[in-house]
């Protein structure tokens, strides 16, 4: 349903966004009731009663999780100890989007964490101050030929096997170039429109740069090669100045809800403290 306006509300029901889209594949919009029983969407409730029971077992980023499924006549829903845990195993707010995908085997659940929705004051730009969290997720190593590789990932993401296989194909090839942690992330409306893109601190503290310099940005291909300067905020992490990458991401066909790949290696050209390398997954 929409508004006058174009925006679109929630549904009245069950309260997510449930109107069009696959029901093997639903999302659940986390709102602070949610947290303790969440209610299926309306265009999946007849779907998920029909291949459940009394229970669901799922996995969210390698963890097992088993909830129980309680059907009404007009609303059916996920509770019990089972999903209390695996809410809290993620710290899901308001806000939160949580994918399932019940075709998989076994059953999957992806956590995306989204920004809030951003307060644009009338008459300011998009270069104004508001912040998003950047939350450190998981990191995991990969050993190539005995030599381990850390990447860290946006808490809650996880990469379908596309995803992953492109994944493995830029490790495979740039790896001897990777310099300290490197970075797995979704775009999101901060990143994109406000250009408020930031490494979280973890991977800056990896990198063993000066706190404040320039970078010469660019895709894997070679191209789009922007210089942005960079700055170490208070909490660690390294923010990049906004308009210029925006304006690295007008030269390239990336957007919200991309999961991208970005690494790092030493630059060749003595002005520039780091080059910064990033892909489309």
């Amino acid at each position: 349903m929409a508004g006058e306006a174009g925006e679109v509300f929630s549904c009245e029901l069950c309260g997510n966004f449930c109107h069009g889209g696959a029901d093997n594949n639903f999302k659940i919009d986390i709102r602070d009731e949610f947290l303790s029983k969440a209610t299926v969407p309306c265009n999946a409730r007849v779907y998920v009663n029909g291949v459940t029971g009394d229970y669901m077992c799922f996995e969210a980023h390698g963890r097992k999780y088993s909830v129980d499924i309680v059907m009404r006549a007009h609303r059916t829903r996920i509770k019990g100890s089972g999903w209390k845990k695996f809410t809290s195993d993620f710290s899901l707010q308001k806000g939160a989007v949580v994918i399932f995908d019940l075709d998989r085997r076994p059953r999957q659940a992806h956590v995306v964490v989204q920004s809030d929705a951003l307060d644009i004051v009338e008459g300011s730009s998009s270069d104004g101050d508001a912040d998003e969290e950047m939350i450190d997720g998981d990191i995991s190593d990969v050993d190539e030929d005995g030599g381990s590789i850390k990447i860290e990932y946006t808490r809650g993401l996880t990469l379908n096997d596309a995803q992953q296989d492109i994944l493995n194909e830029l490790v495979l090839n740039f790896k001897s170039k990777f310099l300290g942690v490197s970075f797995v992330h979704c775009l999101t409306t901060t990143d994109t429109q406000v250009g408020q893109m930031k490494v979280p601190e973890r991977v800056a503290t990896s990198l063993n740069i000066p706190k404040g310099g320039l970078a010469g940005v660019r895709l894997s291909s070679g191209e789009a090669k922007t210089r942005v300067e960079y700055q170490t905020s208070t909490d660690g992490r390294i923010a990049f100045n906004k308009k210029q990458w925006r304006r690295f991401l007008s030269k390239t066909t990336l957007g919200i809800n991309d999961c991208i790949f970005m690494f790092f290696k030493a630059s060749k050209k003595s002005y520039m403290n780091v080059t910064v390398v990033v892909s489309k997954l």
